[in-house]
């Protein structure tokens, strides 16, 4: 299994000199939303010039806000930006999107299927939830077409939410492939 994987690393890692200790509010004084995409990893930050402890980094799938969780402004993103404004001295946010998303090419018999096949049933869990059909189960999930508008909407959201204050909101879409980040809102 991977996670035996895992600990065998970290034990390796722990017999490394001590990481230094520093604070838990982000030197910069900057949130960053991104995707939770697996290719991100490590790239992401290097791309940005970002270190261990200058940024907060949220990440959800497709560094969105699921159609339904849109209104009001609730989210859980919403929820955790507020904690890292009010408690950690955010003062901007940069919504980052990237190319070639899977979000933003969800195939909703694709995503029956494999819900099918790992024993839930998406038909039953759509009315159970109140999402309807599967395209509602789509909108749940947070699924779009063009990462450019979608970057744009989240940023429409954070700064028309009422739970948190007027700060700069950005909204860019970095390359997957090469890491050049596009400006298509400037807070």
């Amino acid at each position: 299994m991977v996670i035996d994987e895992i600990l065998a690393y970290n034990e390796q890692f722990l017999r490394q000199p001590p990481l230094p200790i520093i604070g838990h509010a982000p030197r910069k004084h900057m949130a960053v939303v991104t995707c939770m995409d697996c290719r991100l990893v490590k790239m992401f930050e290097q791309a940005l010039g970002l270190e261990r402890g200058d940024v907060l980094e949220l990440r959800t799938a497709g560094a969105t806000i699921s159609e339904p969780e849109r209104e009001g402004g609730a989210s859980d993103l919403i929820r955790s930006l507020a904690g890292g404004i009010y408690l950690l001295g955010v003062r901007e946010v940069a919504v980052i999107g990237h190319t070639n998303c899977g979000l933003a090419h969800a195939d909703p018999r694709a995503l029956e299927a494999s819900m099918q096949a790992l024993g839930v049933d998406p038909n039953q869990l759509s009315k159970q939830e109140g999402l309807g059909d599967m395209q509602g189960l789509v909108r749940w999930l947070g699924a779009f077409r063009d990462v450019h508008v979608n970057v744009c909407e989240v940023v429409k959201v954070i700064r028309n939410s009422p739970y948190l204050p007027k700060i700069p909101v950005h909204g860019l879409v970095i390359n997957i492939e090469s890491g050049k980040l596009e400006m298509v809102d400037k807070g």
